[in-house]
């Protein structure tokens, strides 16, 4: 990364906007280069002394929260969600969608989707779960396939398509996240063992702390123990220190893969960072875009200053939502005679909004 910096031959300092495994490489790279870090936002975080130990049990505390907002509002949204035709509350379509889960692993359910078989067993529904925990433009495509999968209907199962995995191109598949992430999550991490009996607690933690990806977010660790070698120049020093310029760490306790918690724990290592509270859904705060959180991210890269300590921004947007910026910013600016700021709020939302369509919901490598 600092190769980069050098070789654009500016004022040799970083200016980065890490998201997702980007958050380790910026926690790692202001470890090592404190003194060269200009304006740094770190969104949705991973603990980076869990992601280097290889036991991050701790990434799964918020999936269940997330989990359980999508049958919230999908009960509060029925017009807008299918699922919400299957069971009148959201802790009945929560035991309904459990109930189906747990029947699929002796008796999977074989769709015609596109003419072709398609089996969809407790796996593979999971998998479909974790993906649309990334992004909650993808809710209503889950809802109208659960409601589907509940009523038998291949038309409606159809629906899934979008949201499952791609398959790979080979035994080593060589294009997209799956070709590296593995690779590089195992020869970061530093506990090795060829034996199930001392990997076991740690796998029984993660089936504790979440019901729904406890046990499918911890099954990687079969691979990163047994990893044959370790990356050459790992990092391995402290993350205790004091940047040129602090940290913005953006977290959310609704976010499925990196939790609040995980932004404050680097945190409170980096003096001088404020961790800002998102209280969208979804994977980053780009899944469920706040006003408020952009104003203080754009506040942040372009006068360099941080929201108070304590800060929390609520989405903007609400849940099973079609509608548009402007029907959104309507209760707070009246969009026949706009003013300047209300103007730019607008441009701002705009802009996030159009990040959040370009990122991708499957075949995601974190």
């Amino acid at each position: 990364m600092m190769q980069i910096v050098d070789a654009l031959g500016e004022d040799g300092l970083l200016r980065c906007w890490g998201f997702s495994y980007g958050t380790a490489l910026g926690e790692t790279v202001a470890a090592m280069f404190p003194e060269r870090m200009d304006k740094v936002v770190l969104d949705g975080c991973l603990n980076p002394h869990d992601y280097y130990a290889g036991i991050d049990v701790e990434q799964v505390t918020d999936s269940d929260n997330s989990f359980n907002g999508f049958f919230t509002g999908c009960a509060a949204h029925p017009e807008a969600c299918e699922l919400a035709q299957d069971a009148p509350t959201p802790a009945d379509l929560k035991r309904k969608f459990y109930d189906l889960l747990y029947s699929l692993k002796y008796e999977p359910y074989v769709a015609k989707v596109k003419g072709n078989a398609t089996i969809f067993d407790y796996n593979a529904v999971k998998a479909l779960v974790q993906t649309a925990l990334y992004s909650t433009k993808t809710w209503p495509i889950l809802a109208t396939g659960l409601h589907g999968l509940f009523a038998k209907t291949d038309t409606a199962v159809t629906a899934l398509v979008p949201l499952q995995p791609k398959a790979p191109s080979g035994i080593y598949p060589n294009e997209g996240p799956e070709a590296y992430i593995g690779g590089i999550r195992s020869s970061d991490v530093h506990f090795r063992t060829d034996n199930l009996t001392s990997l076991q607690p740690i796998l029984e933690q993660f089936f504790a702390k979440s019901q729904i990806l406890g046990d499918s977010l911890s099954s990687p660790l079969l691979t990163y123990v047994q990893w044959p070698f370790r990356a050459k120049g790992a990092y391995t020093g402290e993350f205790h220190i004091k940047t040129k310029n602090p940290i913005l760490f953006v977290g959310s306790d609704r976010d499925a893969r990196t939790p609040l918690v995980s932004a404050q724990n680097p945190s409170s290592g980096f003096e001088g960072s404020v961790v800002l509270q998102h209280g969208g859904y979804g994977h980053t705060s780009l899944a469920q875009p706040a006003l408020c959180t952009a104003k203080a991210i754009r506040a942040c890269f372009v006068n360099g200053t941080l929201p108070a300590p304590g800060t929390k921004c609520e989405p903007t947007f609400g849940l099973f939502s079609n509608a548009t910026v402007e029907q959104e910013l309507a209760p707070i600016a009246n969009f026949t005679k706009r003013t300047l700021e209300s103007d730019d709020d607008g441009v701002l939302l705009s802009a996030i909004t159009r990040l959040n369509t370009m990122i991708p919901y499957s075949g995601r490598g974190l």
